[in-house]
């Protein structure tokens, strides 16, 4: 009886020793166990149930922005055929019908016509002419105080006389004088003149400058790498001006371009702007046909944007057995404008085409233990607010 009670307590110790044991090695296991698998354990939380809600550390988190949609390299601006010339008429600037001087010792008579040029750096040949229907004396004529003739006429048809274009001004004065009759008292020395014209030759200079209008997107601007304007200017060598080309006011060519040659000209990107854009041709003579105009765009190698993100092994094996979905999801300034692009997860694609705010694709059979590449091409420029990588 003894013998058997002795050998139930010794059982007895020998059990609180092993659960003892068991206790201490679940305790060490629990202290080495990672934060996450602790916390599951311990409080009875699922690791993986954040959700795509953001509740928690997403795995990814960025924000993208502007992605340009370039479909080409080069884009090519044509501006239509522009004519450059001038005309040159003969005007009358000034018109009296009679005009009539005198000088004796107790009459005298001075004649004053007034014109004016409204173009003077564009007038030339300027004439005056009239018929003297009498004529006695000497005429003198003076154009602005400086005197342009001092004769005796003794023909009624009189040769017009040229107005030096250094004596012109914007307002202008002719006076008519005759000479004194000295001591003959009783003479008269007289003009009677008539159709008294002032004539000169007006070159309409309006023609030879002419503007045409193209646009640039904000895309094609952001990602200029060059430019190049081409033309052909069709003239006749001995009659070419200088040609002058602006774009958006800044000069980029000015010279005689050989006729009929195509010609090309390098353009800084910075003259471009974004929106609208000035091409203008003037010449200083002579007359252009400016056609085969072209400005051409060279864009920058189309760069797609590309994120990265780590899914630890755990997750992973989650993710595996569906205990965890993984979401990729995308977030847009609007649900108007349509977006459309190429996303490649790790090489697999998938088409994102959609109007909505928000753009969301379970992406578990394309994700892989430790590091994770997302590319996205677009195939229209938009803009991406934010992208995350959750887990849920």
């Amino acid at each position: 009886m003894g013998f058997q009670g002795r050998k139930a307590q010794t059982s007895g110790t020998g059990a609180a020793v092993l659960v003892a044991i068991i206790a201490a090695l679940i305790v060490l296991y629990i202290l080495f166990l990672p934060p996450e698998s602790r916390e599951e354990l311990l409080e009875g939380k699922p690791q993986y149930g954040q959700g795509p809600s953001g509740a928690g550390q997403p795995l990814l988190l960025a924000t993208p922005g502007r992605l340009d949609y370039l479909p080409q390299k080069e884009i090519e601006h044509t501006v239509p055929p522009i004519t450059l010339f001038s005309t040159t008429n003969t005007v009358v600037l000034k018109s009296v019908s009679t005009l009539y001087v005198k000088n004796a010792w107790f009459d005298k008579v001075v004649g004053m016509v007034t014109f004016s040029i409204s173009d003077l750096p564009n007038t030339d040949n300027v004439y005056l002419s009239f018929n003297a229907k009498t004529h006695t004396g000497r005429l003198s004529i003076t154009l602005n105080g400086q005197e342009v003739l001092n004769n005796e006429i003794t023909t009624l048809n009189v040769e017009p006389i040229r107005l030096s274009k250094d004596l012109l001004q914007a307002e202008n004065t002719l006076e008519f004088k005759v000479s004194d009759v000295g001591f003959a008292f009783w003479r008269s020395n007289e003009y009677a003149l008539e159709n008294v014209r002032v004539t000169g030759d007006v070159t309409d200079i309006t023609t030879r400058e002419a503007r045409a209008v193209f646009l640039v997107t904000a895309t094609e601007k952001d990602n200029l790498e060059g430019a190049f304007l081409r033309f052909f200017p069709d003239c006749r060598p001995e009659e070419a001006g200088i040609l002058d080309v602006y774009l958006n006011d800044h000069n980029v060519f000015s010279s005689v371009p050989d006729c009929g040659y195509l010609r090309e000209i390098e353009i800084s990107p910075t003259l471009l702007n974004q929106g609208e854009n000035t091409i203008r041709f003037r010449t200083n003579r002579g007359a252009y046909l400016i056609d085969t105009i072209t400005l051409k765009s060279k864009l920058k190698e189309a760069g797609y944007p590309t994120f990265y993100f780590e899914v630890p092994p755990d997750l992973f094996a989650a993710a595996q057995t569906g205990a965890a979905n993984i979401v990729l999801s995308m977030e847009f300034p609007d649900d108007i404008e349509l977006k459309r692009a190429e996303l490649f997860i790790n090489g697999h694609q998938r088409g994102l085409d959609t109007r909505e705010r928000v753009f969301t694709l379970g992406i578990n059979p394309f994700v892989q233990r430790g590091n994770n590449v997302i590319e996205i091409k677009p195939r229209t420029t938009m803009d991406i607010v934010n992208l995350r990588v959750t887990v849920g």
